[in-house]
C-alpha cells in the first residue's frame, strides 16, 4: 500500500510541474524575493506559498503569515 501511496505523490507532482509554467528553481528564486519584499512590511510568521497556473493567462497566487505590520512613518 505505501508503494501505490508513494508513486501516487509523485505522479500527481510530475503532473503539477508540468502545468507550472515555472521550474522549481525559479519558484524559489521568487519566493526568496518574495520574502524579502514581504518582510520589510510585515512580521511573517511563516513561509511564503506561491502558485502559478497557466490558463488563457498566468494565475498567481501569493500566500504569506504575518504576525503584525511593521511601523512605518504617517504617509500624506
Amino acid at each position: 500500500m505505501r508503494k501505490l501511496t508513494d508513486n501516487a505523490l509523485r505522479a500527481r507532482n510530475l503532473l503539477s510541474r508540468e502545468k507550472s509554467p515555472l521550474s522549481p528553481e525559479c519558484e524559489r528564486v521568487v519566493v526568496r524575493d518574495l520574502e524579502r519584499t514581504l518582510s520589510g512590511y510585515f512580521k511573517l510568521s511563516g513561509g511564503i506559498t506561491l502558485k502559478v497556473e497557466r490558463g488563457k493567462k498566468l494565475s498567481v497566487t501569493i500566500q504569506a503569515e504575518a504576525d503584525e505590520v511593521k511601523p512605518f512613518g504617517i504617509v500624506t
